[in-house]
């Protein structure tokens, strides 16, 4: 990066910082309890600056641009008795400072009922998200998509140790672009049923059945059922260690038959240990089937995982640092590049920020992040920096 795009970037994010830290507002401006018992409201707003190297993560004649996002929103938490409701909601206002025609709202919104009884848990969660950020790992650049997940799940305790759950998730995915939608806009309906034994006073292993179905808006020929057994540790296992880890089988099959099906290992899920008060650890896994628009491949199978650590350096100060990366194989031989194989991506990220908490309030951070994409195929080929800073007051 030259000094003239350095000097772009500086003035622009010195000036958002500023406006941010002479923000003259206390922490508790729009507390509501003292009006209605229970409930805590608490907004906030964040102002980031980003530089990204290769906007669209191409292989080559990568474009950059710095990337302005304000981010407003409103968390809200009404507790009465044992039961609770909450909600979310951000935007995230994307203005870039060449590549105008990226422009966009990004749209993220959650809610939870949770209704506590003595022997029954009753939840209810829904997950709503509209974003321009590609999901997974075989989609770059771009890419305006819808998703929303709604899980209902129940759980009676038969005893102090065991309990039964029921569970039920259904996932829509809509994407704006055509080709894509085409191929991989969808409908995931999951349902299982699972027992509990608390082996220790905050955590539990479980076992999970859950059958699933998958229908596609315009490419019925993908549509997919699936059988899954799971076994998995969720809670404080120590006072140290968390987990919401499974492992398990999985048996895909195409409902018409003339698709590949999926059978074998699949996991996923963290363990988060904080061997000191200052210190924590998360490692995130997944082995799971992915959906593919790579020409007529129904789907590929990713196995990823990141390590994070996260250093409380100074009261007021917090380093972290975050390295991962994974293989995806797809499950049918295509032809690109003037060869006919079997595609095989690998993909690797490593990152590192520093956050400082001006005011209980007012938190100010700056990080870097580099993902790239390695693939017998050149032309998915891409490396990709970013770097952000970005200011957040919270109420």
């Amino acid at each position: 990066m030259d000094a003239g795009r350095m000097g772009r970037i500086a003035a622009p994010l010195l000036l958002c910082l500023l406006m941010l830290g002479l923000y003259p507002l206390p922490a508790t401006a729009f507390d509501l309890g003292q009006w209605v018992p229970g409930l805590k409201v608490s907004p906030f707003l964040s102002q980031k600056v980003e530089y990204q190297s290769n906007v669209f993560q191409v292989p080559s004649h990568s474009q950059d641009d710095i990337i302005f996002k304000t981010i407003p929103g409103l968390l809200a938490d009404y507790t009465f008795g044992s039961h609770s409701l909450s909600a979310g909601y951000r935007a995230e206002i994307l203005r870039y400072l060449d590549l105008t025609n990226q422009d966009t709202v990004h749209h993220i919104a959650v809610g939870q009922l949770r209704l506590d009884f003595p022997r029954t848990l009753l939840t209810l969660k829904d997950d709503f998200t509209r974003t321009s950020d590609p999901p997974g790992t075989e989609l770059t650049g771009r890419i305006l998509s819808t998703t929303n997940v709604l899980k209902p799940e129940g759980e009676y305790r038969i005893t102090p140790s065991f309990s039964t759950g029921l569970n039920y998730a259904w996932t829509r995915v809509r994407f704006d672009d055509q080709f894509i939608a085409t191929l991989i806009d969808r409908d995931e309906h999951v349902i299982g049923a699972s027992v509990f034994w608390k082996f220790v006073p905050k955590g539990d292993l479980f076992l999970n059945y859950s059958y699933g179905w998958s229908s596609f808006v315009d490419s019925s020929d993908r549509d997919f059922t699936s059988h899954s057994i799971m076994v998995g540790l969720r809670g404080d296992i120590t006072s140290k260690l968390s987990s919401s880890f499974r492992v398990g089988y999985t048996r895909g099959e195409p409902v018409h038959g003339n698709q590949a099906s999926f059978t074998g290992l699949a996991f996923g899920g963290d363990y988060v240990y904080k061997p000191t008060e200052r210190i924590t650890l998360t490692l995130s896994t997944q082995r799971a089937r992915q959906e593919s628009t790579f020409g007529t491949t129904a789907f590929y199978v990713t196995n990823n995982g990141v390590l994070s650590a996260q250093y409380q350096f100074l009261p007021k100060v917090t380093l972290s640092a975050r390295v991962g990366g994974g293989l995806n194989d797809y499950s049918k031989k295509e032809t690109a590049d003037g060869k006919t194989d079997f595609r095989h991506d690998s993909f690797i990220l490593a990152g590192a920020q520093a956050e400082y908490d001006i005011q209980p309030w007012l938190r100010m951070g700056l990080e870097y992040l580099r993902i790239s994409r390695d693939s017998n195929f050149p032309s998915f080929r891409f490396v990709d920096d970013r770097i952000t800073a970005r200011a957040t007051v919270q109420f």
